[in-house]
């Protein structure tokens, strides 16, 4: 069949009306259905269609999509249970996705986004499974990708306790507030087996309550460790293939962060020994909220570091920088076709990286952090292929260029991006996102000269108020330059809420 026959057909599929959930007669209970199609100019799916969507849209066009879930959240307060302290909820999302080349992708055809349930008690959480969660201060709505964990990536099973709301601390006058969060993740990734991921976030809020501007200061960590793997039976990174699960080294190395005290023993080698144990990826997040009557601004910027050299900022000026406006309040729609509700702008820079020296003789701290990339974990900082944190570092399948021999060939990048929601004709939301990177490579094995790419994305969700609470979503994407395959695509869908 030719691809323009194959196009047309799977657009027409995804106007066929999804299958129903039943919802409860409280009205707490919530169900949607959304079924698509996506096609492109060539036979991947272009940057923006297929970067931060959790992990479920396909690499590989043309393909259809078939999205349903299910749930409840928290019953809010309300001035007959002012003090309502108990709540509980759950959420169900399965994603089924139809192409030629889902096995060359390595990607499973059916996926569970969320299968979650979580309890809280006044400003405590525990949830346990997979949630959709963006760790970090950015704008979590048009970010281009939070450092440490952003949306790009399949969410992973865990169990989590955390604080997730600003508390004020009372004998410091309410003027600081903190939140924060600590879980153990299952790395369940087909390449190495019983391998575990620490996560844990602390951020301090400084500006009363009430006040119009506010400080923000937190620390983002994230930590794969333990496991098994065939590949690495012989090598210095483990003892015959096995990473320490020790209790010990966990508490020593991976949650308070230390170097062993030993080089080596019968757990773990001078790897481990030299580097401390696990992958170590972070952010210490600094930021500036200003609330105004007519807009909200938020500046931040996310620090990476990798191991040491990054905590006291040798790294320096890597980061993630944005800048975002917010429309405070609705303002009437009546003869105005077009308002702005939010506009963002980032920067992100990863090129120096502790400079291009592992070791330098005389220099207590190592360079060359190499982002992403793990000797121990060889498919780096991702998960089922997928990178876990910023999208503009990106797995070796996604780039159109010969590859150096790691799963992260390309990791010092520079790209500027924004990114705008809006509303249309008093009804469709409208959205856009556009970047240009210039990307250079690795130290150890850099491009010959700097290759650019430019990608975008415009997309609309319009209501279909006649077919009560149904919306249809559509957005065309491009991608040009050197790095990624060059291509036009488009999505086309429709969704209905319960």
């Amino acid at each position: 069949m030719p691809k323009q026959l194959r196009y047309a057909s799977l657009l027409v599929c995804s106007l066929i009306a999804p299958s129903a959930f039943s919802q409860s007669s409280d009205g707490q209970l919530h169900a949607t259905a959304e079924v698509g199609a996506y096609g492109s100019t060539s036979d991947r799916t272009p940057f923006w269609q297929r970067t931060n969507s959790w992990g479920t849209a396909p690499l590989s066009t043309p393909a259809a999509t078939l999205r349903a879930g299910i749930f409840r959240d928290y019953t809010p307060t309300d001035t007959l249970h002012p003090r309502r302290r108990f709540g509980w909820g759950f959420g169900l999302e399965a994603v089924g996705n139809l192409n030629q080349d889902q096995a060359r992708f390595g990607q499973q055809q059916v996926l569970l986004p969320e299968a979650y349930a979580k309890v809280r008690f006044g400003q405590l959480e525990l949830w346990a499974g997979r949630r959709r969660q963006i760790l970090g201060l950015v704008d979590t709505l048009l970010s281009s990708g939070s450092y440490s964990v952003s949306d790009n990536a399949l969410p992973m099973p865990q169990v989590q306790l955390a604080i997730p709301n600003y508390v004020p601390i009372g004998f410091l006058g309410k003027a600081v507030a903190f939140k924060g969060q600590l879980a153990h993740i299952w790395f369940n990734v087909p390449y190495v087996q019983n391998a575990y991921v620490h996560q844990k976030t602390l951020f301090l809020r400084f500006g009363r309550p009430q006040s119009p501007l506010h400080g923000v200061l937190g620390i983002n960590h994230m930590v794969q460790w333990g496991g098994y793997a065939p590949y690495l039976v012989g090598t210095p990174y483990a003892i015959n293939g096995y990473l320490t699960s020790d209790f010990g080294d966990f508490f020593r190395s991976v949650f308070l962060g230390f170097i062993p005290n030993d080089w080596d023993n019968s757990r773990f080698t001078s790897f481990d020994g030299a580097n401390r144990v696990g992958n170590h990826v972070g952010s210490i997040d600094l930021g500036f909220t200003l609330k105004r009557p007519r807009a909200n601004w938020l500046l931040y910027l996310q620090h990476p570091y990798d191991d040491a050299s990054g905590l006291i900022f040798q790294n320096a000026p890597d980061g993630l920088y944005g800048l975002r406006w917010q429309r405070a309040k609705p303002v009437a729609t009546a003869g105005r076709f077009w308002i702005w509700q939010r506009v963002l702008g980032e920067f992100l820079s990863t090129m120096n990286q502790s400079g291009s020296e592992f070791n330098v003789p005389g220099q207590y701290y190592k360079g060359d952090d190499n982002y992403y990339n793990h000797g121990q974990y060889i498919e780096g900082y991702s998960y089922f292929r997928r990178t876990i944190g910023t999208p503009f570092i990106m797995p070796a399948r996604d780039i159109a260029l010969p590859n150096a021999p790691l799963f992260y060939p390309n990791n010092r990048v520079t790209a500027f991006y924004g990114a705008f929601e809006a509303l249309a004709g008093g009804r469709a939301t409208v959205q856009g996102r556009f970047s240009y990177s210039r990307n250079y490579g690795l130290f150890t094995y850099p491009y010959s000269s700097p290759v650019g790419q430019f990608s975008a994305m415009l997309q609309a969700r319009v209501p279909l108020p006649r077919l009560g609470n149904t919306s249809l979503s559509a957005s065309v994407a491009l991608d040009q330059g050197n790095l990624l395959t060059n291509a036009v695509g488009g999505y086309l869908g429709i969704r209905k809420m319960w």
